[in-house]
């Protein structure tokens, strides 16, 4: 009986042992898709005209074996309440890409910074006589991003957190009607999966 359950015990190991090494060999997809959502905070100027908003979206994120570094392509829909209004809607719709740099770990937890540039388009929902003093029409501007998360890594599944800081360049009367128009600037902070 002592025979069979050693037998058993080292059987098991060998097995546990292959199929761990197995695992190792085969490498994950440099493709990971993914989606996310979360808090979106206005900034700077902003935040006295927009209430904190939420987003959501989508991704596609390409590595490299070799490499920390990754490339990211991802959309986003953000959408904030006007403060003195109510019925009224801010959207930003954004696409960026975006380099991303893996931090070196040993864990499944990995940090990473992301910085990149993009186009945002912007637009007032729901506009009425009571909020005329801003542009109502839609308007596709350029910006530029950066931020960082922490992504853990298991198997199939790569679930991750981060915060990331968004400046858009605008001008002329892009918000306002009166030509006060200060940077869009927001900090969407997301959680996700990657799969």
């Amino acid at each position: 009986m002592k025979r069979i359950l050693t037998s058993a015990a080292v059987l098991g190991f060998t097995v546990l042992a292959s199929s761990g090494a197995s695992a190792q060999a085969v490498p994950s997809s440099p493709i990971q898709f993914g989606v996310m959502g979360g808090v979106t905070f206005p900034t700077s100027d902003f935040k006295n005209v927009l209430k904190t908003g939420w987003n959501a979206g989508a991704l596609i994120n390409i590595g490299f074996a070799t490499s920390p570094i990754a490339l990211r392509v991802d959309g986003q829909f953000n959408q904030f309440n006007f403060k003195p209004f109510t019925g009224h809607h801010y959207r930003v719709i954004d696409g960026t890409a975006d380099a991303v740099f893996n931090l070196p770990s040993a864990s499944m937890a990995r940090f990473y910074l992301i910085a990149g540039a993009g186009v945002y388009n912007l637009k007032l929902t729901n506009p009425s006589e009571d909020i005329s003093n801003f542009n109502t029409n839609s308007v596709t501007k350029f910006g530029l991003n950066g931020g960082a998360g922490l992504k853990f890594n298991l198997p199939g599944i790569s679930p991750f957190i981060e915060a990331r800081y968004h400046y858009v360049f605008l001008n002329g009367n892009d918000f306002a009607n009166n030509g006060a128009n200060p940077k869009l600037q927001m900090i969407p902070i997301s959680v996700g999966l990657m799969f």
